[in-house]
């Protein structure tokens, strides 16, 4: 069997009217894809491109264009326009710059608790059509809560650092002393999100600045622990490793010292329901 062949199977049970599949007891998983984006005007095509080449239909666009001091806001107007994806794609300009985690923050308390969050940076893709599907796919089971993995850079192919979670690690709740795996691509209920306390995003009373995608994976891993996580081995995401403005690229130290700060806290209590 191929690694796509339960996407492929969905994506043609989906060719079907939603009353149909709702009537055959089949979940109609409806995904909220945020992509928050800072100077990405060489990206901005090829990033959009993989989001509405996307064969599933039951999905919306956020896209924060973070005040971005080159044309990338021109670029996300003009092909949402000549696409005619205005109804799919809610664009949002900030006139000051907030940050990736603010913008996600912000954007997901204004998402219905059920909608399943699907975070895309805006310099990175999705790395087929058929993606969405697998998550639909993932999420047909109602005891996921949230899923991670798998990725490839671009242009080098570096792998990826997301593997298997080993139970035990869920079972002690130890994720924050455990490898970083729960990477790319990230995708959980907003109302699993909507659990996690303001003040533990915050560092020094802002967001975290990097190292960010730590602060809400762990404990949101943390309340998903009993069972309701999932591994996804599929690669669904290419990271661009090129970006000259990569937290590691940037400032290595601060990364590693988020690191170190974000293991540090509490961690969450499992939680017995979500819904």
């Amino acid at each position: 069997m191929s690694k796509y062949t339960h996407a492929l199977l969905l994506a043609l049970l989906f060719l079907l009217p939603a009353s149909i599949c709702s009537a055959k007891g089949y979940k109609t998983t409806e995904f909220a894809i945020i992509i928050p984006s800072y100077n990405n005007e060489k990206w901005v095509v090829k990033n959009l491109e993989s989001i509405f080449s996307q064969s599933y239909p039951w999905y919306t666009v956020y896209y924060i264009n973070d005040c971005s001091s080159d044309t990338t806001g021109a670029l996300v107007n003009e092909f949402i326009r000549t696409k005619g994806l205005s109804h799919k794609c809610n664009v949002i300009h900030n006139t000051v710059r907030k940050g990736a985690l603010a913008n996600i923050y912000e954007t997901i308390h204004k998402i219905a608790p059920d909608k399943v969050i699907v975070t895309v940076d805006g310099d990175d893709y999705l790395a087929h059509q058929y993606v969405l599907h697998t998550l639909a796919y993932a999420y047909a089971d109602k005891n996921v809560w949230m899923t991670y993995g798998n990725f490839r850079t671009a242009p080098a192919n570096w792998g990826s650092c997301c593997t298997k979670i080993p139970r035990q690690v869920a079972k002690t709740n130890t994720f924050r002393t455990y490898k970083w795996v729960a990477s790319h691509l990230r995708t959980f209920y907003a109302k699993l999100f909507h659990n996690i306390k303001k003040e533990d995003l915050l560092w020094n009373g802002q967001f975290f600045p990097m190292t960010w995608d730590m602060a809400f994976m762990f404990p949101m891993m943390e309340m998903a622990s009993k069972k309701h996580y999932q591994f996804i081995p599929d690669v669904l995401y290419i990271y661009n490793v090129n970006n000259p403005i990569n937290d590691y690229r940037v400032n290595s130290q601060l990364q590693n010292d988020l690191d170190k700060y974000i293991r540090a806290m509490p961690p969450y209590a499992p939680l017995d329901s979500l819904f």
